[in-house]
């Protein structure tokens, strides 16, 4: 599925969007927009999608995204965790036409060519930048405008997120078809899902697309689908009284050995322990 596009539409009498979200959790939205985003997760883990990029993301995560570069953050919903970030979107003409090109911007020009692939941040900079990007939270909408240019001139350290064949438009015949065998996954983990028939959504053989599946991701389709199947079960097990076996069914497992013994695995204990140990959500 190709990604959808986003209307960034700024409050009334403002030039940029300064957003905050709190969530349960991040959906799979795979999408694009024409403005250039800046993205700091606060809180919550799961899978950073940008461009033909797929790498997981944590809270620190510090993301530069160029114009109409398709991207999407996820997570799965766990018992006492939120999905949090700070997402600041504006205009490539936000300070004014001609802006980037006098002599004193050269860094920032350059800076903002290189988001055409999507750069991820790190490093002693960027924890400073993220700090301050939830302090400007509570400013003004004069002060976070005189402050963006100066947030961007700072960040340093740079790594590139998507390949240097990606084009933004159209997306790539590689991402389309990531995108479109993650979607799969996501709409049928519960039910029998097997490395063949979303090979075949994708028209690859099941060997091609084994390959495909780990270069993209750098997993394997198992440990892809495994993951995904315990973070709902997590879910299920934080939300409901479900008997363990019911939740191993409803998650994708065909029987209970191998739901606790991925489960293990994957979080360190049984689902019984996790259950019993993990805290209750915040009121």
């Amino acid at each position: 599925m190709l990604p959808l596009f986003e209307k960034v539409v700024p409050p009334p009498g403002r030039s940029l969007a300064w957003d905050i979200f709190d969530l349960a959790a991040f959906p799979y939205s795979w999408h694009f927009h024409p403005e250039f985003e800046l993205t700091l997760i606060t809180a919550g883990r799961g899978r950073r999608f940008v461009g033909d990029s797929i790498e997981p993301f944590e809270p620190g995560d510090l993301v530069l995204l160029g114009p109409h570069l398709p991207h999407t953050w996820h997570s799965v919903p766990v018992r006492g965790m939120r999905s949090a970030a700070v997402v600041v979107r504006f205009g490539p003409d936000l300070l004014g036409t001609g802006f980037l090109d006098r002599v004193e911007c050269g860094r920032l020009r350059r800076l903002m060519t290189a988001a055409g692939r999507g750069l991820v941040f790190s490093g002693r900079t960027a924890r400073e930048v993220a700090d301050r990007m939830v302090s400007l939270a509570t400013a003004s909408a004069l002060e976070r405008l005189l402050a963006l240019p100066a947030l961007l001139d700072q960040l340093a350290e740079p790594r590139p997120l998507s390949s240097l064949e990606w084009d933004a438009a159209p997306p790539s015949r590689d991402a389309r078809r990531i995108d479109r065998a993650c979607r799969h996954i996501m709409q049928h983990f519960t039910e029998p899902l097997s490395l063949a028939a979303v090979a075949a959504v994708v028209k690859l053989s099941p060997a091609g697309f084994s390959r495909f599946f780990r270069r993209m991701t750098g997993r394997t389709f198992i440990s892809w689908l495994t993951e995904v199947r315990i973070g709902h079960a997590c879910r299920l097990l934080a939300q409901t009284d479900q008997p363990v076996l019911e939740v191993a069914i409803d998650s994708g497992f065909g029987n209970l050995s191998n739901f606790n013994r991925a489960f293990r695995q994957l979080r360190g204990c049984t689902p019984r322990e996790w259950r019993r140990l993990e805290p209750e959500p915040p009121v």
